[in-house]
């Protein structure tokens, strides 16, 4: 399993935020076609984007520091780019990062 952490142009927040949101639902609803389908979806929106591909572990890593700084971070597939700044060269400030994850199987069948 990876994890995925995009930074999400600005006009493409609330088609991301959808898309989040259906695989959120799926999720909550063990769907897992629905889930396959929108993960599928985000890994095409992403393609185009500035992104990395981190491990679970290093996700977990990063998860486990952020509450450690922030005790009330509350990890979502959209966070904001404060979170991921060690992760991109460029200031991210100001921008959403998408987090989720995949399989590398996800990744050949898109």
């Amino acid at each position: 399993m990876k994890i995925r952490l995009a930074i999400i142009p600005h006009d493409d927040v609330a088609s991301v935020m959808r898309l989040t949101d259906d695989l959120r639902t799926a999720v909550n609803a063990g769907n897992m076609d629905g889930v396959d389908a929108a993960t599928k979806k985000l890994l095409a929106v992403t393609a185009r984007m500035r992104s990395v591909d981190i491990t679970e572990e290093e996700w977990r890593r990063l998860q486990n520091e952020l509450r450690a700084e922030v005790p009330s971070f509350q990890s979502d597939y959209m966070i904001s780019g404060n979170f991921c700044s060690q992760y991109f060269a460029e200031v991210i400030a100001d921008r959403m990062v998408l987090q989720f994850p995949f399989s590398e199987s996800d990744v050949t069948d898109v």
